[in-house]
């Protein structure tokens, strides 16, 4: 009995698939040891007591956007297996869909080796790439509609095709149980599809496989087989469906068929599938299995013949066989209760891979599990397995509980390795089929459960639901060389077998004096399996106590050189390069370009596995390119972006050789002055020094020019357009996507803290910089070649070529701009390049909207967030669902602010307040800023929050000064507000008493004579807000020609505006000044004294007494003591007047006479 490693993990995560006949009810593992077991428990995964968060799992890790990648966090690590956080975070709206999904809506998830993943909800399809790109500041999402159905989706009836040119592009098919297949041709295009009817007759689709280069198989529940047929590029499907029979009678019905010649054996059995797994590509066919019930089916698909069943094998008698003899040393024959099941099926390099299971019912209840190997490259059906291994993991049998032990799947990550992994919902069994190694177990926790497997990289990749995506990995090392055995054994065939089995001259190297030559020795001995001889010279030559704080080391040149002579290095075998050649050692021995090419992707790629190898990879810092320090391991990853553009360009020489030779030519003449050996062509020359390659462009946009420039047709300047296009995006797209997918690769720890700055080589600046250059092959391609091309297909391909080389530019701004994000001591130059990233930007996606090129648009401006126009877009269209799904989408980058921002500014206030009821938190926060407060009380009516209105229009008429009509608009709808509002627990009383208190004051402003506005040069109908004080010396100043006892009386009612209890209002200095202006109305000298009453009836001041005193104020409260007013300096000589004094006495004596 095998002795378990186990370990629990709990965590936050997430992807693929549902394993079939599980339920979700967290139960224990059914590879339960046998009592006489001893079982090691790691705690590694254990949880403790308090759960770890999401950010723990997710904010700590290494973020890699413009030119770096996410890295792999550790996540467990044991003597057999390690776990690590595998791929990029998972975008925003995957996360959501998971996040808001009931419990009712089965999520499932799929990926593909080729960095693509794909989740399927309800009718939603959504599709992101999981591995690491530099190219995107944010992981890109595309959301897609699945065909309407009855029963569930699922991603397996989903199958993603990548775009070999294109890492950032794919094809998609998707297929509903009833059989609607809808075809995306390119995901970027989401509305781009084509629909058609898989007649399954009544079947259900089970499963769809990519099968590329022949299509895409899809396979049924009861294992009928259909091929669909696509076209790239094209919006076009069709279905085939696979059939057996061959020959004359091919037509004939089965009934018929068998009825004359008897039942065929070559048949579709009709049978539950079990597993449909695609074979390897040979030359012009490919292979693919079917587990279909208890028979194995090796089908063919090649260019001659459309499909071929080749065998099947009864592999259910096979398996029942050896589980017979292995468990119970019986023959199966003998055991009639012993029943067995097929689970699963892996492909391998040599065959098939079959998990199954059995139980002798006669016996005991117990389940036992193994795994066959069946050969299968043999043309005839293998009659044996080739190995059949009885795992020590068993079940108890209960025939209720049947899906539940019955739910495990198979998984093999590399098909030259028997290590496999088994696994259902709650846990991972690693079990080495060929030897006795303990099996590994991980567990996940209780309330965690994998919704899929694949693998990458020959990685096994797990995703849970709440730690999403990780990976399994082998612990062990190779401690010999730097090479694992597959790769040792290429190097022994070619490419540097002259570098390993020169030993002697390696020797030699390692004593030189030039460090150079050392470094070179080492590098070489830890290919040829003397990494300790390796090692021991890089110590010598790097002591670690060495001083590594400066930006840029010896170290660093040293390498750099190293990597450059590797890229540039000379063939060794062609004897034309003899003259040439160096003695000391090269890395090529091919005769052919191509190959060459290759050769030295190969000896790059050992050089970076040196690096990391001998631990200099973390130590490497910076050196001095193109003006400025770039990071040491970046600029390696630019040498090997440089030999994948000159593959790519070695490529494309066939198709366009006359273009190509004149600038291969013109390169050698003006740039490298360079004099070709005898025998040796210009393209030998040229593709030898790669580190030069980046000077065909500049070749290429001037042999454009210069043809333009003459007297061409039409025709043949947008075919010359479109050539150039197709040459340089074919160049610069492989070093881009190169980037893209081994970021991984060229990053370290060390990275984080960098204050390098990064310029990708694809967009450096300068007369001939790449940027300038593809800046200027934007404007020609949109100048000569888009306004030439007549038909729909031209402008289509000049457009699409517009796109990448858009995409092109503004990634090398992403880069950079990442780059300088991260150090905060070139914020304002951040800031800078960010303004003009920004212009760059829009000028690069206008004018694909100035030619309603919307969907290509909308690509570039979702990849690099230009939310403007992805607005403009959704208005121009009158697509309101796309710009809801912006707004989730790019809901963590401020989309919706932007939108509401946009729409103010666009004047679009409707627009702005009839968002969907989902973005009203948003907008209110976004409304309750100052700038758009204004707005605020409208969406809160909207919204029935009469309060909130109410309180928003108190604080907005409150802050109103410039115009008095507008206040009092705002006075009133305050008012109105706290009418409606209908929550009887508040008590809005004092409020509604203040808004009519300013309500009378606004119109004490109405009422002030036209008059007086005039004479102060106001207008009456466009006025601002006057203050209490303003308003009583409208009322009673001398612009007031025709100022009465009323005006007066209005100034005394606006005292009660005034705060008498605060010392700056002068509140009683006030009242003095108002019948101080009452007295000076008239001319108390002149008046007759023989009558004092008659007398001062007929003044202002008096006037205004009886006028106060018959409204009921109280007289003795508002007037002030006579004295008082004698003594107003304001009165000037009439206060010593003693006719004024005797009348204004009298008065006072009169009024106290009848108040008394």
């Amino acid at each position: 009995m095998k002795v378990y490693q186990k370990h629990t993990f709990a965590g936050n995560f997430i992807i693929m698939f549902t394993p079939r006949g599980l339920t979700t009810k967290a139960r224990g593992s059914p590879f339960t040891p046998s009592s006489t077991q001893s079982k090691r428990i790691s705690n590694l995964f254990t949880p403790q007591s308090r759960r770890p968060s999401l950010s723990q799992f997710t904010g700590g890790r290494s973020q890699i956007s413009a030119n770096r990648s996410q890295s792999s966090q550790l996540l467990d690590d044991s003597s057999l297996h390690r776990v690590d956080n595998y791929g990029v975070s998972l975008p925003v709206l995957i996360t959501e869909a998971l996040t808001l999904a009931d419990r009712s809506t089965e999520i499932t998830v799929c990926f593909d080796p080729s960095g693509w993943a794909w989740m399927v909800g309800g009718r939603k399809l959504f599709v992101w790439r999981y591995k690491p790109t530099v190219t995107t500041r944010g992981v890109q999402c595309k959301e897609l509609m699945l065909p309407s159905s009855d029963l569930a989706h699922s991603a397996e009836r989903v199958c993603i095709i990548p775009n070999i040119g294109d890492s950032q592009m794919a094809s998609c098919v998707a297929v509903s149980p009833e059989g609607v297949v809808r075809y995306w041709p390119n995901i970027a295009y989401e509305s781009s599809t084509a629909e058609i009817s898989a007649e399954l007759k009544g079947e259900e689709c089970a499963c769809v496989v990519n099968f590329e280069p022949f299509g895409v198989l899809l396979a049924t529940t009861t294992s009928s087989l259909i091929l669909l047929l696509t076209a790239p590029g094209q919006n076009t499907i069709s279905c085939q469906p696979l059939k057996s029979s061959q020959g004359m009678f091919a037509g004939i019905g089965r009934r018929m068929s068998s009825f004359i010649f008897g039942a065929s054996p070559l048949q579709t059995t009709g049978a539950t599938l079990q597993a449909l797994v695609p074979g390897f590509v040979d030359e012009d066919s490919r292979p693919f299995f079917v587990l279909s019930g208890t028979v194995l089916q090796k089908w063919e698909i090649s260019e001659e013949c459309p499909e071929k069943l080749l065998y099947q094998v009864d592999i259910g008698r096979l398996f029942r066989d050896a589980l017979a003899r292995k468990v119970w040393n019986q023959d199966s024959v003998q055991m009639a209760q012993l029943r067995t099941w097929l689970l699963d099926m892996k492909i391998t390099r040599n065959g098939v891979m079959i998990l199954g299971c059995g139980v002798n019912l006669e016996s005991t209840s117990v389940v036992h599990y193994a795994v066959a190997l069946l050969s299968t490259s043999e043309s005839e059906p293998a009659s044996s397995l080739d190995m059949f291994t009885v795992l020590d993991n068993t079940e108890h049998y209960q025939e209720e509980h049947e899906n539940y032990f019955l739910g495990y799947h198979l998984l093999v990550p590399d098909i030259n390795s028997l290590v496999a992994y088994i696994y259902d919902k709650h846990n991972i069994f690693i079990v080495s089929v060929s030897e006795s190694n303990p099996t590994d177990t991980i567990e996940l926790p209780s309330g965690d459960q994998l919704l899929g497997a694949g693998n990458s990289d020959k990685t096994a990749v797990f995703f849970s639901n709440s730690r999403g995506l990780f990976c399994v990995s082998s612990s062990a090392k190779t401690e010999q060389s730097i090479l694992d055995e597959s790769d040792q054994a290429a190097l022994a065939r070619t490419e540097v077998s002259s570098l390993v089995t020169s030993h002697s001259k390696v020797a030699e190297m390692s004593v030189s004096d030039d460090r150079y030559t050392r470094l070179k020795a080492a590098f070489i001995n830890s290919l040829s399996g003397h990494l300790q001889d390796a090692q021991t010279a890089v110590e010598n030559l790097f002591p670690s106590l060495c001083d590594e704080s400066e930006a840029h080391t010896d170290m660093d040149e040293l390498v750099v050189a190293l990597s450059v002579d590797l890229i540039d290095d000379y063939p060794t075998s062609d004897p034309r390069w003899a003259e040439s050649l160096r003695q000391d050692a090269a890395f090529s021995s091919s005769l052919i370009i191509q190959q060459q090419l290759r050769d030295k992707e190969k000896a790059h790629d050992y050089l970076i596995s040196f690096l990391k190898k001998l631990d200099l990879w973390d130590r490497l810092c910076g050196v001095v390119m193109r003006e400025t320090v770039m990071s040491t391991r970046l600029f390696l990853c630019e040498h090997a972006e440089k030999l994948q553009a000159a593959i790519a360009l070695r490529e494309l020489h066939s198709e366009h050789a006359a273009v190509i030779d004149n600038c291969i030519q013109a390169v050698l003449e003006t740039e490298r002055d360079a004099q070709i050996p005898s025998g040796l062509t210009p393209q030998d020359v040229f593709y030898r020094e790669v580190s030069r390659i980046s000077e065909i462009v500049s070749a290429l946009i001037d042999y454009e020019v210069d043809r333009l420039s003459s007297d061409l047709p039409p025709r043949q300047r947008v075919i010359l357009v479109s050539i150039t296009n197709n040459i340089l995006e074919g160049v610069l797209s492989s070093a881009l996507q190169y980037r893209q997918c081994k970021a991984a690769v060229f990053q370290s720890e060390a990275d984080e803290l960098s204050d390098f700055e990064y310029i990708p080589w694809t967009s450096s600046g300068g007369s001939k910089g790449i940027r300038t250059l593809i800046s200027k092959q934007f404007n020609i391609t949109l100048e000569s070649g888009v306004p030439e091309a007549k038909n729909v297909e031209g402008r289509g391909v000049l457009f699409e070529q517009v796109l990448r080389m858009a995409d092109l530019l503004l990634d090398g701004y992403s880069c950079q701009l990442e780059s300088l994000r991260q150090n905060p001591e070139k914020s304002e130059q951040y800031r800078q390049l960010n303004k003009k990233y920004e212009q760059e930007r829009s000028k690069l996606i206008s004018p694909l909207l100035d030619y309603e090129q919307y969907e290509r648009a909308a690509s570039l401006a979702e990849k690099y967030f230009d939310f403007n126009a992805l607005i403009q877009i959704c208005e121009v269209t009158n697509n309101e669902e796309r710009l809801q799904r912006y707004i989730t989408q790019f809901a963590d980058r401020g989309f919706s602010k932007f939108l509401f921002d946009w729409y103010m500014k666009e004047g679009k206030r409707g627009r702005l307040l009839c968002q969907p009821g989902i973005q009203s938190e948003e907008l209110q926060t976004f409304l309750n800023s100052d700038n758009n407060k204004y707005l605020s009380w409208l969406h809160d009516i909207n919204s029935d929050n009469y309060l909130g209105a109410h309180e928003t229009l108190m604080q907005l008429q409150e802050e109103e000064t410039t115009f008095l009509a507008k206040k009092k608009t705002l006075l009133s709808l305050c008012k109105l507000a706290a009418l409606a509002v209908d929550n009887y627990d508040i008590d809005l009383t004092d409020n509604i008493e203040v808004t009519n208190d300013a309500l009378n004051l606004v119109l004490h402003q109405e009422q002030v004579p036209p008059d007086v506005f005039r004479n102060i040069g106001v207008n009456p109908e466009n006025m601002r807000v006057f203050s209490p004080k303003e308003l009583i010396e409208l009322y009673i100043g001398d612009e007031n020609h025709s100022a009465n006892e009323y005006h007066f009386k209005i100034a005394l009612d606006l005292l009660h505006y005034v705060d008498k209890d605060d010392p700056s209002s002068n509140y009683d200095q006030l009242k003095i000044h108002i019948w101080t202006r009452a007295i000076l109305r008239d001319n108390w000298s002149q008046m007759s004294t023989s009558d004092p009453m008659e007398s001062n009836r007929q003044t202002v001041f008096f006037k205004m007494v009886d006028l106060a005193h018959s409204e009921g104020e109280a007289i003795g409260e508002i007037l002030p003591d006579v004295n008082v007013l004698l003594a107003s300096e304001e009165l000037g000589p009439l206060r010593d007047n003693a006719n004024f004094q005797f009348l204004l006495k009298a008065g006072y004596e009169h009024i106290q006479r009848i108040l008394s």
